[in-house]
């Protein structure tokens, strides 16, 4: 059996070759750890608890399991739904905050990663269910924003109507 070491592997790195940004996948299918390293595992090899999606740019994987601390921060400002939020993992300690700093990554403390649009729904789903952790705040503020945004946007977003426990929860009414 493998050990899984890291929170993150992505499919891909990014490389720079003259002067221009590449994606760069291992040829024979193997992940890379820390977004640079190659590795041994296979996507097929992960745990069913580490969640597809699209992290710093790269195609990967991030454990759901082991998760200490989650804080969920809505960009309020933009006619987008999730896309420009962000939600802070810590996998050690809780998350802390500084309030006389400025700007997120000077802000908090203890974050491990952070992600943002439809991959921090993706992502909670799995938390709830590998790290036990009570995620029913953060799904009330993004149900808030969801709510916020016909009234914010209406042109964009007129008949917008998004349940944020119902999506949550459809995993578990479809496993029954």
């Amino acid at each position: 059996m493998k050990r899984f070491r890291k929170n993150l592997y992505t499919i891909e790195k990014i490389v720079w070759v003259r002067h221009q940004m590449q994606y760069i996948q291992d040829k024979d299918g193997y992940l890379f750890s820390d977004m640079v390293y190659p590795t041994k595992i296979k996507p097929e090899d992960l745990p069913e608890w580490y969640v597809y999606g699209r992290y710093y740019k790269r195609w990967g994987y991030l454990s759901a399991k082991g998760v200490a601390d989650l804080k969920y921060i809505p960009n309020l400002w933009v006619n987008h739904f999730l896309k420009d939020d962000i939600l802070l993992i810590s996998y050690h300690e809780p998350i802390g905050e500084v309030p006389d700093r400025e700007g997120i990554w000077e802000r908090y403390t203890g974050v491990d990663v952070h992600i943002s649009g439809n991959e921090i729904l993706w992502f909670l789903k799995a938390v709830r269910k590998y790290s036990g952790i009570d995620i029913s705040g953060i799904a009330g503020q993004i149900q808030e924003k969801a709510d916020l945004l016909p009234q914010k946007h209406p042109r964009e977003f007129k008949d917008f109507r998004f349940d944020v426990q119902a999506y949550l929860d459809q995993e578990e009414k479809d496993a029954e």
